[in-house]
Formats: structure tokens, C-alpha cells, sequence
């Protein structure tokens, strides 16, 4: 017997005969009951349970009628119950049924659900049940789900059993049954009774913080837009907590957290039509009723300072916490799906525009993230299936013009249009994991060329992006590819710029660290760009600066770029460490750049990148000549046509 058919007793009804009675030519808009089926319900069995021989309590049902139950459908009928009105028994049965289209949207209510959601007829229309009824199983399974809901009241919990079957035309009928009495007669006989507060409490409420829960927020969320509210959803976001977590352990990111999520208790709680939850890890959410797009921002805007303003006393490192926060509006004839992606979408933009801001939901920002879908997409077929070139950039010794290695620079060649540059695949690669691929991929292809070109002086360089530096694993990754293909490591080197290394130093200096001790070369890419970080040269086992582009540009002018240029190279000469100069796109450029004695360049000047299966199709030491040299004119007609 099922747990419902312990707390009643039953007359037993088809799925197929409830279901029957929305017409299903009706759109599911504006479902209706037919009452045609009254024939269906006559031939269903009544089977009471034998055993049962309780008397009907009023409290089963309306003048201790009982609920009305289902048996599968094709059960053999034992007996013959007089003809009744389908529609007269769904519209007086306590039992409550809905039909739903195959994603779980509500298309017809009876009143027994139509009060169980706290909803009329019309407002249930459209909605998510499972949403509405949290825990609500999104298709037919083989045992009933029991759940639990607080009463739209506010006035406690209800205990469901929720029974999801097929119906016609890919529809789906649910049926609930409240058994609240049961599960209170099981949770005292298993001597759990004084804990059944507790139990439901932990349904809807986050354990650490004690918000509401996903569950809770969403369901609050859809039940605002079922009953016609206009307001605003504000997706809160912390930024880099992930570096508390990692630097000071969770139990201090935990406090972080609880503390968070008293100051937003505080400033939300207690405000009609305001529910604040936390959603995930370190995402608060809040539903704002009645509230239109300035009060939003207001808001948002007080919450943001506010927790900019909480010291953070025991946080070595970390002068302040802020967050990102992304808001969207609604109205009636949206779900709450669309309302949290909506927020994603606007969180993302205030995350991309540097952190630390508000950002309101407009159409531009589903362009966007279409256009990032589409990218990252690509760049996963490119990674499978092929698409993906590299193009090697030549680095030259300035005083002899011979080229003593190439910088392996990364593009993706997959025919498809628009064709995205280097800064815009790689900006949405970053922002994902498929980052970690990509810069396997371009080391992995880096070696198999060394393998099959073993000639000394070809050398190459490959960029590490600053999310890899967090992958333990690529250290070994490399070096047990070099020692299987047999490759002395010093033919290959690795380049991480400045920012990510002293980001994340510890990171950092593990690599550099574990590479360079077997023989790898390690630069510092793009020095100069926080020029700040001198202090963390002597923090980092590396073998070569970069400097930064921007100190190239107008190094033949006399600016001050020289003196900063110059200190670079002092100090790198002090350390030991070697120097290479990117952006060179003059020939008075080479002239300053000698002068302040740097040895090896890149630049268009210099060498444009070319594909490196044309630059290997040379004979053999062909890639060590000097390269043509191109006139200023050349270099930048060219810039004029990159895009």
C-alpha cells in the first residue's frame, strides 16, 4: 500500500480517466474540464484495502469522504462504482491533480491543487510545478516522491506525496496527495517526532547561512510572477572568494560567508515583498516585490558599499570584500528561468567591465552571451575535431639578425564566420575550463614538432595562461611528454606574463619551479605592465624577462620610456637573467633597443608569425637565417589591416 492508502480509505481511479478529462485539443493555455469521461470513471475498480477497517474521519476529507486515489491503468476491475460526473469528482476530490506539457509547465489545475499552491486557476496557468512544488519530480518515475512545502499561509509545513504518470499527446499528470499525518505517525515511531521541525527546516534553508535555499528562493520567485507582481531579481556574486578559500582554508571563508550574510539579513530582512536566499557557494540572491528598476539599484548599490565597507580583521591579504551584482527586472508572462538568466547574464557583464559594480539585464547582454556561447562552442570542435593552427613568431639576436627561436602564437582556422582573433577566443577559453585543453594542446604540439624536426636550433616558446597555473598537474604533463619523446628540454620554453604570475605567485613559482630544474626556459612575459612587482623577481626561478610592449612604442623618441627601459635591462643583467623586446615595428626602434644594450626582439619589423607548417616546409636550418626585414611603410600598412 502506498502512504497515502495507509492514512484513507480509496476509491481508486484511472490516471488515464483523470487525464481524460482536459480536453486535449484545447490549447494548454486554456485548459478546461470536459466532464466526457464520466463513463471511463464508472468501469475504474474500487478496491479498499481489506485490511483497512478504520471509520471515515472528517478529517480525510469533506464530511469524511475519502480522497481519491490512483491504481495503474489496465488494473483489473474488481467491482463497479456508479457513474459519476469526471469533472464534478476532480472539482470536490481533496486529491490534487495537475496536467502539465512535457517541460512541467502547468496547463489545467483542479481546486484541490489550485489551493495547495495558493493560486487561482488562471495564475497557476504556465507556471513551473516543479518549481512551485520543489522537489516535484520532472517526469514519471517508479515510486512516488514525498516532499515537503510550507503553507502559502506562512502558517507551517504540509508533507506530499507526489505520483508524476504520462499522459496523452506528451503531456504529464501529476497527482499529490497530503500525507503529512502518516509521515508524523512514522517520524514518532521511529522517535524522531521532536526533530520534524528541524527536518523541514533543512528542506527550504541553507545550513550555513540559514537563507533560504535555491529551492526556496526559486519557488518564491515563480510564485510572484504567478501572481502578476512586477520587481526585480538581484543575483549577488562575491568577487574572488575562491582566493579566501584557498589562502586561509574554508573555515575562515565560512566565517566570511556568515558574516555576509548577516549584513545582507539586515539590510533586507523584514522588508515586505523582499526574500533574500543564497543560491551556491558564494551567490546571494534576492527577490524584490513591487520594486522597479531604480529601486533596484539603489538597493544593489547599498548592499555593494556596505559590504565594501566590513573589515576584514583575520583575512591577512585582503584589505576588503566586494561583490558583483546583476539585476533583472520582471513582469507576468515570464518564467522565473528566464528572470535568473536574465540576472546570470547582467552578473557576468559587471564581473567582464572589471567587478566590484551593478549591472542592469538589457537585450545587448543575450547577444553577448550568445556570441560567447557560440565561441566556446568553437573552440571546443577545434579542439576535437581540428581547427586550430599555430603560427610561429620569429625572436631575433639584434646584433647578428639570426633568429634563435620562435614564440608558437595560437589561432583558430575552423572556416566559420565571423573569424574570431586570438583576444576573443581566448578571453571566453579562460572563462571556462576547455583553457586547461588548450594550453595542453599547444604544448603537446609544440613537442611533437621537436620530435619531428630534430635539429638543435629550432627552439620554441608557448604561452601559459594564468588559469593553468592552477592545474598541479601540467608541470608533470610536460615533462613526462619531453622524456618520452626524448626532447632536451631546453628547445622548449614557456612564457607566463607578469599579472597572472604575481596573482598567483605560489602557483607560479611551483611551475617555474619544476620546469626550470629540468632544463626548460621560463620567461616573464609582458614586465613592466604592473612594474610594481620588482619585489617578486627574486621569488621566481625564472630565466628571462619580456618587456612590456608598451615601454617599446616610443622607445626611439626619447621618452621616458628609455629610463624605464634601461632599468629593466640593469636589473635583469644583475639577475641573470636574459631580455627580449616585443613590438619592435621600426628599424630606429632596433637602433634605441641596441644602444640600451637588448640583445634579441620580436615585432613585424622583424618577422611577421607565419603558419608553422609553412615555416617547417623550409630546408632544413632555412628558420634560423635572417629574416627579411620589412620597411616601416610595409609594417604599417599591415597593422592597418589586422583586424
Amino acid at each position: 500500500m502506498s502512504d497515502t492508502e495507509c492514512d484513507t480509505t480509496t476509491q481508486p481511479v484511472t490516471e488515464q480517466a483523470v487525464a481524460e478529462t482536459v480536453d486535449p485539443a484545447v490549447p494548454a493555455d486554456a485548459a478546461v474540464i470536459t466532464g466526457a469521461d464520466a463513463e471511463a470513471i464508472a468501469a475504474a475498480p474500487a478496491t479498499p484495502d481489506p485490511g483497512d477497517t478504520r471509520t471515515p474521519d472528517a478529517a480525510d476529507g469533506p464530511g469524511g469522504v475519502t480522497r481519491l486515489s490512483l491504481v495503474p491503468n489496465g488494473a483489473a476491475p474488481t467491482a463497479a462504482i456508479p457513474a459519476l460526473d469526471a469533472a464534478a469528482v476532480l472539482a470536490t476530490t481533496d486529491t490534487a491533480f495537475a496536467l502539465t506539457d512535457h517541460r512541467g509547465h502547468i496547463g489545467w489545475v483542479n481546486p484541490a491543487m489550485s489551493a495547495l499552491l495558493g493560486l487561482t486557476a488562471e495564475q497557476s496557468v504556465g507556471r513551473a510545478l516543479t518549481a512551485l512544488l520543489a522537489g516535484a519530480p520532472d517526469g514519471p518515475r517508479g515510486t512516488d516522491v514525498v516532499v515537503s512545502i510550507p503553507l502559502p499561509d506562512g502558517g507551517g509545513h504540509r508533507w506530499l506525496e507526489i505520483r508524476c504518470t504520462q499522459a496523452k499527446h506528451g503531456q504529464l499528470l501529476y497527482r499529490v496527495a497530503d500525507v503529512s499525518r502518516w509521515r508524523a505517525r512514522e517520524l514518532d515511531a521511529a522517535g524522531l517526532a521532536g526533530h520534524q521541525d528541524e527536518l523541514l527546516r533543512m528542506v527550504d534553508e541553507d545550513p550555513l547561512t540559514g537563507l533560504p535555499n535555491r529551492r526556496a528562493l526559486t519557488r518564491e520567485l515563480e510564485r510572484q510572477l504567478a501572481l502578476g507582481a512586477r520587481g526585480a531579481f538581484l543575483l549577488l556574486d562575491l568577487d574572488h572568494f575562491k582566493d579566501i578559500n584557498d589562502l586561509h582554508g574554508h573555515p575562515t571563508g565560512d566565517r566570511v560567508m556568515c558574516t555576509l550574510a548577516s549584513l545582507l539579513r539586515d539590510r533586507l530582512g523584514g522588508v515586505q515583498g523582499q526574500v533574500l536566499g543564497r543560491l551556491s557557494g558564494d551567490e546571494f540572491a534576492a527577490v524584490l516585490a513591487d520594486t522597479d528598476e531604480r529601486e533596484a539599484v539603489a538597493v544593489a548599490d547599498r548592499l555593494r558599499n556596505a559590504i565594501a565597507a566590513i573589515p576584514m580583521s583575520g583575512v591577512a591579504g585582503a584589505s576588503r570584500i566586494t561583490i558583483s551584482v546583476g539585476i533583472a527586472t520582471f513582469d507576468t508572462g515570464v518564467g522565473w528561468q528566464e528572470v535568473l538568466a536574465n540576472a546570470d547574464m547582467a552578473l557576468y557583464a559587471s564581473k567582464a567591465a572589471g567587478r566590484n559594480r551593478v549591472t542592469v539585464y538589457e537585450q545587448g547582454h543575450y547577444k553577448d552571451t550568445a556570441l560567447r556561447v557560440t565561441v566556446i562552442e568553437r573552440v571546443r570542435a577545434a579542439l576535437k575535431h581540428g581547427g586550430f593552427v599555430l603560427n610561429a613568431m620569429p625572436m631575433v639576436k639584434l646584433g647578428s639578425g639570426r633568429v634563435i627561436g620562435h614564440e608558437l602564437l595560437l589561432r583558430l582556422e575552423d572556416g566559420r564566420e565571423p573569424r574570431l582573433g586570438p583576444g576573443e577566443f581566448l578571453l571566453a577559453a579562460e572563462r571556462s575550463d576547455l583553457v586547461f585543453e588548450i594550453d595542453r594542446w599547444v604544448a603537446d604540439k609544440a613537442i611533437e614538432t621537436l620530435v619531428a624536426h630534430p635539429y638543435p636550433g629550432l627552439r620554441f616558446n608557448v604561452n601559459v595562461s594564468g588559469r593553468t597555473l592552477e592545474d598541479e598537474d601540467f608541470g608533470g604533463f610536460v615533462l613526462d611528454r619531453l622524456t618520452a619523446a626524448g626532447v632536451a628540454p631546453g628547445r622548449l620554453g614557456f612564457e607566463i606574463t607578469e599579472t597572472a604570475a604575481v596573482t598567483n605567485l605560489d602557483a607560479a613559482r611551483s611551475l617555474a619551479q619544476q620546469l626550470r630544474a629540468s632544463g626548460c626556459r621560463i620567461t616573464l612575459d609582458d614586465f613592466g605592465s604592473g612594474f610594481g612587482s620588482f619585489v617578486h623577481l627574486k621569488q621566481l626561478p625564472i630565466t628571462g624577462l619580456k618587456i612590456d610592449g608598451e615601454f617599446i612604442h616610443g622607445i626611439d623618441y626619447g621618452s621616458r620610456d628609455t629610463v624605464l627601459v634601461q632599468g629593466i635591462v640593469d636589473i635583469a643583467r644583475g639577475l641573470g637573467l636574459s631580455v627580449v623586446a616585443e613590438w619592435v615595428e621600426r628599424a630606429t626602434q632596433v637602433e634605441a633597443l641596441s644602444r640600451l644594450g637588448v640583445r634579441v626582439a620580436q615585432g613585424f619589423h622583424l618577422g611577421e608569425p607565419e603558419p608553422l607548417d609553412a615555416l617547417l616546409a623550409r630546408p632544413h636550418g632555412a628558420w634560423m637565417r635572417r629574416p627579411t626585414l620589412m620597411t616601416d611603410a610595409t609594417v604599417a600598412a599591415q597593422a592597418r589591416e589586422r583586424p
